[in-house]
Order: structure tokens, then sequence, then C-alpha cells
């Protein structure tokens, strides 16, 4: 049975340029693509749009969107629309947000797990062509499936028992079988798992930069946990909303790498995934490094395709 794999990119690049990489990730056998919706970058829609024209069957959607920043109502209708366009190869995704999203745009929200959940029945309700207050959606046809993403257990016992996907980000791998195994019993939602591949000492750096926006939003028991004090964290965030990562770097353990990330040679990391592959659906390749993506999604291709082979 194929390893079902996708790639998830932060928009920190031009349209043009995630369109290449999609096509790329699509041709070594990526099934989906989801794009994150962080506010300052580049608009979610438009990049989801341009996706879907620009590659030939791969399923797209938010991964994620939030109830702040945008709207329940218009964010229904535009999953619907991108449905219009390529019916059947649409997802939603909804979560919280996080600071790199909400902070810019001056939000604190104080009941985030109540609006996520206000905001992801309404979208449900919209999206089966039911009413929510005076809004409807009467030109929409068809079922969306729809993704949770979140690290709390409220969230994640909300997508699932009521979402079509769960999505599990920055999950420590001794974790997942025991986070996977309690999702699988709360209902029938799938697991999206999505991990960092640290298989040379470059992959290593680029991974403990990204885990800045990870190690800022995470609960005060983990931040002590991993070694990361309330000082250490200030400087992460400060340097991570300007946008310097090798600042945010120079204050993050290394030890986060080998925590959250799959790590070892390249066919370590293969018989990891491949070991760990009862207790996810789909496998999510994060994108967020501006350089040398090509060979990343070359390399992480061949991995995921080798941990597919050995897998079966």
């Amino acid at each position: 049975m194929n390893l079902a794999w996708g790639v998830w990119f932060e928009p920190t690049q031009p349209v043009e340029r995630i369109c290449e990489l999609a096509q790329l990730a699509e041709l070594l056998g990526a099934e989906v693509c989801l794009i994150a919706d962080e506010g300052t970058e580049r608009d979610l829609y438009v990049t989801l749009t341009a996706v879907l024209l620009a590659t030939d069957s791969m399923t797209v959607g938010p991964a994620i969107t939030n109830p702040f920043s945008r709207h329940p109502v218009t964010t229904a209708a535009a999953i619907a629309t991108l449905n219009e366009m390529a019916p059947g190869r649409v997802w939603h995704g909804l979560g919280v947000g996080g600071s790199r999203v909400l902070e810019p745009l001056g939000m604190n929200p104080d009941r985030p797990y109540t609006a996520l959940k206000k905001a992801f029945i309404e979208n449900r309700d919209l999206l089966a062509g039911s009413s929510v207050g005076p809004a409807h959606l009467p030109w929409h046809r068809g079922h969306i499936p729809t993704a949770i993403a979140g690290r709390g257990p409220r969230v994640q016992r909300l997508a699932s028992e009521e979402a079509d996907w769960v999505i599990l980000s920055a999950k420590a791998l001794k974790e997942l079988p025991a986070t996977a195994k309690k999702i699988r019993a709360a209902g029938n939602a799938q697991i999206g798992w999505s991990a960092y591949l640290a298989y040379n000492n470059q992959e290593r750096h680029r991974v403990l930069r990204h885990f800045s926006y990870m190690a800022v939003d995470a609960p005060a028991d983990i931040r002590k946990e991993i070694g990361l004090d309330t000082r250490a964290a200030s400087r992460v965030k400060e340097a991570m909303l300007k946008g310097d990562l090798e600042e945010a770097v120079r204050h993050l353990p290394e030890s986060l790498v080998d925590r959250y990330a799959v790590t070892g040679t390249p066919a370590e990391c293969a018989l990891i995934i491949a070991e760990h592959r009862p207790y996810f659906d789909l496998f999510l390749l994060p994108m967020n490094d501006e350089m040398e993506c090509e060979a990343h999604i070359r390399s992480s291709a061949a991995i995921l395709n080798q941990a597919s082979c050995a897998g079966d």
C-alpha cells in the first residue's frame, strides 16, 4: 500500500514559485497541497486558486485558516468557490491560529477554542446547504472534507469526533502512537501527520529555524519541558515576528529537532516513517524555507518512497 503524502507551504514565496514547487511535488507523487494562512504573507485564496489551476489532480486547502482574521461565513464562501472550480479537489482546514498570523493584526483572542468550535459548526452547516442566521450558500453543492489542526486536547477531541481529518503538527515523535490511538478511538477522522525531515546537518539547522514558530506558541509546560524559559521564549518570539529566524535559533535548544522531527540518515528517516505508518493516513511535508526547495522536495520524496516500500 503506497504511502500518501503531500506538501504544506508557508506562502513566503511568490505565488508563481509556489505553483512550480507544487507541480514538482505532484510529479514526484504528492497528492495534497496545503497552504498556511499567515495574514501578512501571500493571500491564502489567491494562492490556492493558482495551485489548483497549475496542477492536475492535487487536493488543495488551507492549513490552516482561523475564525479571527477571516469571518467564518466568507471563509465558507471562499472554500465553496474553490470547490466549484475543481469539484472533489478541495479540503477545508481550520484552527485557532498562532502568533505569526494574529499578532501582526493586533489580535489576542480570549477564548480561541470556543471561537474555533463555533466557526467549525457554522462552516460545516453552510457547506452542507443549511443556513446560518441570514447566511446561505444556495449555489454550493457537494461535500467538502474538513480538517482541524491544533495541539490542545480539546481541539484534537473536537477534530476526532466531528471533522474528516485531524492535522497533527509539532507532535513529539514519541507521543504520536498514543495520540493516534486516542484519535481513532474517539471518531472516524483520518490523521494527517506533519513532520520535518532532518536527514543531514543542513536540514537540522533549517528545522530548528522553523521550530521558533512552534516554540513560542507552545503551552508553558511544554516550554519548560524543552528547556525554553520565559526570557528565551520572549527573545525567540521577537526575532520570529521580525522574520529573523537565525537570531531565533540562538535561543532555541537543538534537542527540539530530535524531539519533534524525523532525524537521521535518509535511510533511517525512511525506516522511522515506515514504523509509524499505523498512526497516520497522510504524511505532510512542511515547506517553509526559500532555499533549495526543489532539492528538498526531491530528497524527501525519495525518503517517503523508501518508507512506502519498507512498509509493504
